[in-house]
């Protein structure tokens, strides 16, 4: 019994509770007796007999004993110790995709790169929790997910995933390996299994030294091939199949001999994909051995030396203890006590969620189920955050931060939100920056020549609409001028009529006739002052049904129709993601193109 302790000792704070939870029971016990309260108190010591306060107090220290030993148990007394196995069944995993154009091959129907991608999520399926990761590979290899334990990301791009969005084609299994091996050093896994899902290799040589590499760092190589060894043609698009240089029709077959090599030289397993889950079983059960091997302490076994906890047998003191006090009524009393306790206020939800998943992880599910609003408010990720405000129709938010992400699919992405804003001189600058990073961007280049075309037509319609109003401001002084002739012609004769009136007329009728022309020249001047207001008036309302002509409403329709236009291609996305790496590594080609 020297090695005598507690496992957990800090659980000994609870006795500081006992005190007060003493003092409070008998206080409530004292207060439940009716005849204390019908009693006089000078009277109670002769009336009432100390049978209760026995009875009271028997409780009480059954209850303390019970409280005390549940303690105990709870601290671990422990004071031997026991050998057990020790070994990790869920290690970090690197699935390596095959996408070159033999996964088209139809055998099994519908093709060989469907089959590939059920198993893919059979393995997340019993993954569940564990750290996965996915690269993609045919002449050259990407990543596409980093080793994570939120298998919904990766089952989200899968569809995603096709042998047009390589830059390059081939079978580059070496290369896959060493993008899987980085993967797993990015994440600090000390040792981990990568799993390669392929019909054949270009690079057997390569492919064997780097899967003797992975076991060397204690990375075990697996291959799970697809297909069968009679092969199949690859279909094309449009009608027939793929044809050599010679003009033969390519049969490729499932080279299960190599695969079988490679996963040799890497400690791993080969299995062949069938119908059903025998070959994913069979991996998982390789995975689950090979991480008891890689864990091992010393010797031959992998044990180490447990505390083992001995009080889950003070249960078996405590059990009788408590059906007394059952018995007594205690148990009952405690509990509704209990329920009246003042009950905390509820966790939120956010709480509760950030407990379990980051920001971004939330934010990619509820992605995924349709909710862009609300994962543009939770992505954390400038990027993903400018990808959610975009999907949510929110172009501002999503314009503001792409304006920030300099690289090539940033500023393709600033243009395409400045662009659904109707910025469209900023969209066309951020598309120009674009092609001169990458001249080879296609989609930059038609939405740049797209946006220049319907610049170009704005421009002269607002050009016909400026030379209109010209011709109409024209057209009303020439009207205006006309009027304004007319009324002096018209004032010239009346003054000569009056001067002859004048002239024939008496000296004693002049003063009356200057007062007459005095209130007709008041008359012509009322009169053309209302004139002018007319035209006035008539010229603001030409001007406020200007902005209501039909012609701006079709602007704006067609505006409209060729934002729509604008291509929203998420494979598209991979394939220019891929094809800048490819440029930027130089990699040569890895073999045949299919």
């Amino acid at each position: 019994m020297a090695d005598f302790h507690f496992l957990y000792p800090s659980v000994f704070w609870l006795l500081l509770l006992l005190p007060p939870l003493w003092f409070w029971i008998l206080r409530k016990r004292g207060q439940s007796s009716a005849w204390q309260e019908l009693i006089d108190p000078a009277l109670a010591p002769f009336v009432l007999t100390g049978r209760a306060r026995k009875q009271s107090l028997l409780s009480l220290i059954i209850f303390s004993l019970i409280a005390v030993l549940s303690i105990l148990a709870m601290a671990g007394p422990a004071w031997e110790k026991k050998e057990v196995p020790v070994f990790r069944q869920q290690q970090a995993l690197v699935i390596a995709l095959d996408l070159s154009a033999s996964m088209y091959a139809q055998d099994p129907s519908p093709h060989r790169l469907e089959q590939a991608r059920f198993k893919v999520l059979d393995i997340l399926q019993k993954r569940k929790g564990a750290r996965t990761a996915l690269v993609v590979f045919a002449g050259d290899a990407f990543p596409v997910s980093p080793l994570t334990d939120d298998i919904k990301t990766i089952e989200a791009q899968m569809k995603n995933l096709t042998p047009d969005i390589m830059p390059v084609q081939g079978g580059a299994l070496g290369l896959a390996i060493e993008r899987s091996m980085e993967l797993l050093a990015q994440a600090g896994a000390k040792s981990g299994n990568i799993l390669i899902i392929t019909d054949g290799m270009t690079d057997s040589p390569q492919a064997l030294r780097t899967a003797k590499a992975a076991l060397a760092k204690g990375i075990s190589v697996s291959v799970l091939g697809v297909g069968t060894v009679s092969g199949a043609p690859i279909p094309l698009a449009n009608g027939g199949f793929l044809q050599d240089n010679q003009g033969q029709t390519v049969v490729p077959k499932l080279d299960a001999a190599s695969l079988k090599s490679v996963a040799q030289a890497g400690n791993g397993v080969y299995v062949t994909a069938g119908i059903g889950d025998a070959d994913v079983n069979r991996l998982a059960d390789a995975w689950t051995t090979k991480a008891g091997e890689q864990n091992l302490v010393s010797g031959g076994e992998r044990q180490v030396d447990t505390w083992v906890n001995m009080g889950v047998w003070l249960v078996l003191a405590i059990l009788p203890l408590a059906a007394l006090l059952f018995r007594r009524g205690w148990l009952l009393s405690l509990s509704l006590a209990v329920l009246f306790l003042p009950q905390t206020q509820p966790v939120q939800a956010s709480v509760w969620n950030d407990l379990w998943a980051t920001p971004d992880q939330q934010a990619q599910r509820a992605l995924q189920a349709g909710q862009s609003k609300q994962a543009s408010e939770l992505f954390e990720n400038q990027s993903w955050k400018a990808a959610a405000s975009y999907q949510a129709g929110n172009f501002e938010q999503a314009a503001q931060l792409y304006s920030t992400d300099k690289s090539v699919e940033g500023l393709y992405n600033y243009g395409n939100a400045l662009a659904r804003l109707n910025k469209l001189p900023e969209a066309i600058k951020a598309y120009d920056q674009v092609l001169e990073q990458n001249p080879k961007h296609e989609d930059a280049r038609y939405n740049r020549d797209l946006l220049k075309k319907k610049l170009e037509e704005q421009q002269k319609q607002q050009q016909q609409q400026n030379s209109q109003n010209q011709q109409q401001n024209q057209d009303q002084k020439n009207q205006q001028n006309q009027q304004q002739s007319g009324q002096n012609k018209q004032q010239q004769q009346n003054q000569q009529s009056q001067e002859q009136q004048q002239s024939e007329a008496q000296k004693a009728q002049e003063e009356q006739a200057k007062k007459q022309q005095e209130q007709q020249a008041k008359a012509e001047a009322a009169k053309q002052q209302e004139e002018q207001q007319k035209d006035a008036q008539q010229q603001e309302g030409q001007a406020e049904k200007q902005p209501a002509d039909p012609k701006t409403e079709e602007q704006q329709q067609a505006t409209e129709q060729w934002l729509r236009r604008i291509p929203d291609d998420p494979a598209g996305l991979w394939r220019r993601k891929f094809q800048y790496q490819y440029q930027q590594r130089a990699q040569p080609n890895q073999g045949d193109a299919w």
